[in-house]
């Protein structure tokens, strides 16, 4: 899937927040060939810098399109948060909302939020095969063996 680049350098950032992300790791050559591409860019020519973030689309492999939504939701949050301790009017504020209406419509795109039910149905095809052991979601009661 294609997206712009800003967006794929939140959805990455918040990935590096999840040691065990499998969306980091699946972008891992790109996220850090781009990082390294905008850090020179940032400190050298930044009407580049601006242009590659945002007229610029890069390829996001999404292993776990779960994964992906649960980011996506997570930055949103944050986002928001972000948003409500802004000055009404101000360019922080106006930045902030440009992001959570387009983070908000891949989101929507992808599917939207997770459901309670996907969640379920995800964890239980992450735990197949694998033995219940004592203390695990799963397991029976032991009754006095």
């Amino acid at each position: 899937m294609e997206i712009p680049v800003w967006q794929f350098v939140r959805i990455m950032v918040a990935c590096e927040k999840r040691p065990t992300s499998r969306l980091l790791a699946a972008n891992a050559d790109s996220w850090s060939e781009l990082d390294e591409a905008l850090t020179g860019l940032a400190q050298s020519d930044f009407d580049a810098y601006s242009h590659l973030m945002m007229h610029t689309n890069v390829h996001i492999e999404a292993p776990n399109p779960i994964e992906l939504r649960r980011v996506l939701d997570s930055l949103l949050r944050d986002l928001k948060l972000a948003k409500r301790r802004t000055r009404a009017g101000s360019t922080e504020r106006t930045d902030l909302e440009f992001e959570i209406s387009e983070l908000q419509g891949l989101l929507e795109k992808l599917g939207g939020r997770v459901s309670d039910e996907e969640r379920d149905s995800s964890s239980k095809r992450a735990g197949a095969g694998r033995p219940v052991g004592r203390g695990q979601r799963n397991s029976a009661p032991n009754k006095g063996r």
